[in-house]
């Protein structure tokens, strides 16, 4: 049997479900800061600095280091928000989860095709976003000669040698444990919620910075930036223009960014397993553990194979 229609006044009711269950429409100011110490301590690794100056093999070195995360990101996402929403979907119906996510008006269509597919929809709905932002990835590993076709996905000579070798590091492999492999659910959703953060923060820092402009400019390498275009600034939404935070949204218009969405259903998962716990306390130190091990993967040297080397400069 087909879902019924959903209409605007059910969709707004969303904010009352959210309001019911504690969660939140817009960050609290202490998470903005804490997103903020996470761009800190990533503008201070070395790729990331490399890139603000506008090396070239930083850019490069970028691609390759993170390329493991990426790759796995929009899968990761499915299975953690598939996962958690299975677990709630025993007090909460599939279609009263989907208005926790705060879905408006807007976008009807997209929500009777979620709720057509149940959970499964919904979690693949959601994950599609970062499907998109993979794309763009493979696009700059095409442009930096790791890639030979960001449409099949297939690695250069020089590129599969070069992630063979990465893939070994203990620094990348502590990142990709951090992210990919936790199977607590609060956790998974906090290490999620700290990688937009870490994907805001690297992509203000480089935009932000003039002397990176020579790595994406036409009258320079003319590398495509749409990976950090895509991530500029999405925390926008949380500010009014004279620069207060914006607590009393249009409910009629409101779409949860995923930072928010993400940081409503960790909350529903610490208050159901660890109440006794402070959620901010926890989420503090997970989240900055998170930066700091993809900070060490920025910062980890290796030395080129002479061959990746020559080849990659070439393709330069």
């Amino acid at each position: 049997m087909n879902t019924p229609l959903i209409k605007l006044e059910e969709l707004q009711q969303g904010k009352v479900l959210v309001d019911e269950l504690g969660l939140l429409t817009e960050m609290p100011d202490e998470i903005i800061q804490l997103s903020q110490r996470v761009k800190q301590i990533m503008g201070a690794s070395k790729v990331v600095q490399g890139m603000c100056a506008g090396d070239y093999f930083s850019l490069v070195s970028y691609s390759a280091i993170y390329w493991g995360i990426v790759k796995t990101f929009p899968r990761t996402v499915i299975r953690n928000v598939k996962k958690f929403l299975n677990r709630f979907s025993e007090q909460n119906s599939s279609r009263n989860l989907l208005l926790v996510f705060n879905y408006t008006g807007k976008e009807r269509e997209k929500i009777l095709a979620s709720l057509q597919h149940g959970i499964s929809g919904i979690a693949k709905d959601y994950g599609f976003e970062e499907g998109s932002h993979l794309d763009y990835w493979k696009k700059l590993m095409t442009a930096v000669g790791i890639m030979a076709d960001s449409h099949t996905g297939k690695l250069s000579p020089e590129g599969a040698k070069l992630l063979a070798q990465l893939e070994k590091a203990e620094p990348i492999m502590a990142m990709d444990t951090l992210i990919n492999k936790e199977t607590d659910m609060r956790n998974a959703l906090i290490g999620m919620l700290a990688v937009e953060f870490i994907a805001v923060g690297i992509s203000e820092c480089v935009i932000d910075s003039p002397e990176s402009q020579i790595l994406f400019a036409p009258n320079g390498r003319g590398i495509t930036r749409e990976w950090f275009d895509v991530h500029y600034h999405s925390g926008d939404h949380h500010l009014l223009e004279n620069g207060e935070y914006d607590l009393t949204p249009d409910f009629d218009q409101l779409k949860l960014p995923h930072d928010t969405i993400n940081y409503n259903m960790l909350k529903m998962a610490h208050t159901a397993d660890y109440a006794d716990e402070s959620l901010q306390d926890i989420l503090e130190a997970k989240v900055l553990h998170v930066a700091e091990a993809f900070a060490a993967a920025g910062n980890y040297t290796w030395k080129f194979d002479e061959s990746i080397n020559l080849n990659l400069a070439m393709k330069a």
